[in-house]
């Protein structure tokens, strides 16, 4: 493998590749980024050549971390590992629907959603910038950075929307799965580091509707009721994962 790229650096980023200072250390941006026309269209064979050959690789890696947990994947699961896996799974969502953590996620979401989809502050707020504009009290390039730090802060709140409860669920599920192995072999905990990725999408977050309530009045309400979810998430998210912070994100913590 080539020394300009970081290993597991993809595996604790935010997946938001056009941001981030770290692609040219990315095999998955390398592998991502350049592809051809014809490999993004789904109706032309070279789409599904190329995803053949990520199928190969996944796989590949597969096997050598199976190989290396002591799990043998040509022997196929039986009914009963298959039923008891569903069972798993089932368990699984119920758990998460019902802890605190999720529940907040779900709210944040439901009072989200239907505000990216209103624009009526950002046009009431882009119009009062025009007037100012027209009356002398603002310059063309306060009102052009004011509107884009508002447009910033959309695209922050929506990227986001949805990833730290991604994130956090992939957290408690290697918790409650257990990381024996990892502990053993000196490895940190994913759990921990998947935690952290979320907590720091969490504080992005906060940090865009903070912006937002200074910079829009009309969303002042919102952006308070939201600001009190999102603290009240990230604080139990730091209680069930108390190492996240320290966790050191290959690449990016270093």
């Amino acid at each position: 493998m080539s020394d300009k790229f970081i290993s597991g650096i993809h595996n604790y980023c935010d997946r938001w590749c056009e941001r981030c200072t770290f692609t040219s250390h990315c095999r998955v941006y390398e592998k991502t980024s350049n592809l051809t026309p014809e490999q993004e269209d789904i109706n032309n064979k070279a789409f599904w050549e190329n995803l053949t050959e990520n199928f190969k690789n996944t796989l590949e890696l597969i096997q050598k971390e199976a190989i290396k947990h002591g799990i043998d994947l040509s022997k196929p699961l039986s009914i009963e590992e298959v039923r008891a896996y569903k069972i798993k799974e089932e368990e699984f969502e119920i758990e998460t629907d019902k802890n605190p953590i999720f529940i907040l996620c779900k709210k944040y979401q439901a009072i989200t959603m239907p505000f990216l989809n209103e624009s009526e502050g950002m046009v009431d707020k882009a119009r009062e910038l025009l007037d100012h504009l027209h009356l002398g009290i603002h310059s063309e390039k306060d009102v052009v950075y004011t509107l884009a730090d508002i447009g910033d802060c959309f695209r922050i709140i929506e990227w986001y929307l949805f990833f730290f409860e991604v994130k956090l669920k992939r957290a408690f599920r290697f918790k409650i799965e257990g990381e024996e192995w990892e502990v053993e072999n000196g490895y940190p905990k994913d759990s921990n580091g998947s935690a952290k990725i979320a907590i720091v999408a969490i504080e992005k977050s906060m940090a865009a509707w903070a912006c937002l309530y200074n910079l829009l009045p009309t969303c002042q309400d919102k952006a308070i009721q939201v600001l009190s979810y999102l603290e009240q998430l990230k604080r139990k998210a730091l209680q069930e994962f108390p190492e996240a912070m320290h966790f050191k994100r290959p690449g990016l913590d270093n």
